[in-house]
């Protein structure tokens, strides 16, 4: 299936590694011209040279890096199409563990730096004719996990947004992940420090996780990136403030 993707101009944040990595991979293998964001790293031109991408080194939670990676690659790549909201995780934790300094890394990271980004990439997205938003949520937007209680409130707040935006701003669309237990070093570090939190083993804490997954395993990067270079895509050009759950059936809350 041909999505009608090949020459758009795509920044992906996060896309030094996991689930932003994996977008920009599909996008760039269905012929977009990619830009990566991250922190400066070794990690962040490693991947993008994997992919022949463009490696935009920006810290997207501060207030001036999210306009940062945005203008540099509208200039590189002579405007902007598509956009990928997606930051790292924020700190885990339990409401008593967490501190205002945790709270405020959390904040900057997942809900400024998204209202930053979509804020700088909307100019660039209006001239664009298949301009397209995609937030990266959790599945925390539908089911709280347990100690990750700034995520749980967090992303909820920005399926909020998009189904805000996607009046607000259409013409534009803008859709939203969220994704499930995937196999990302991520979620790695999280089973990690359950695994030290409850004594038990990490393949103990993975079975526990596999048991709630009726397709029977952690999803696959690749899985996530393929529905969003979709969500993406002119191919769905009738889609928008939509919110899709990646999680191999784990969720059964109604939408």
């Amino acid at each position: 299936m041909d999505l009608g993707l090949a020459g758009l101009r795509a920044l992906v944040g996060g896309g030094s590694s996991g689930l932003g990595a994996a977008i920009g991979t599909s996008l760039a293998a269905d012929g977009v011209r990619v830009a990566l964001t991250a922190r400066p790293s070794e990690r962040l031109d490693e991947q993008a040279a994997a992919i022949g991408a463009l490696a935009v080194g920006a810290d997207l939670s501060t207030p001036d890096g999210p306009s940062s990676a945005v203008d540099t690659t509208a200039d590189a790549l002579g405007g902007l199409d598509l956009l990928v909201v997606n930051s790292g995780g924020p700190p885990g934790g339990t409401f008593d563990e967490l501190d205002e300094a945790a709270w405020e890394a959390a904040i900057d990271g997942v809900l400024r730096a998204a209202l930053r980004l979509i804020r700088a990439g909307l100019p660039h997205l209006r001239s664009s004719e298949h301009p397209a938003i995609l937030v990266v949520l959790s599945s925390s937007v539908r089911e709280p996990i347990p100690s990750l209680t700034t995520s749980n409130v967090l992303r909820p707040g920005l399926a909020g947004l998009i189904k805000s935006l996607s009046a607000e701003i259409a013409p534009v669309r803008i859709n939203g992940l969220a994704p499930g237990r995937i196999a990302t070093p991520r979620v790695a570090h999280l089973d990690s420090l359950r695994s030290e939190a409850t004594g038990r083993s990490v393949a103990e804490i993975q079975a526990e996780s596999i048991a709630r997954i009726p397709l029977g395993h952690y999803g696959d990067p690749a899985d996530v990136g393929r529905i969003g270079a979709f969500l993406l895509s002119p191919a769905a050009s009738f889609i928008t403030g939509a919110i899709v759950p990646v999680d191999g059936g784990m969720i059964r809350a109604l939408p």
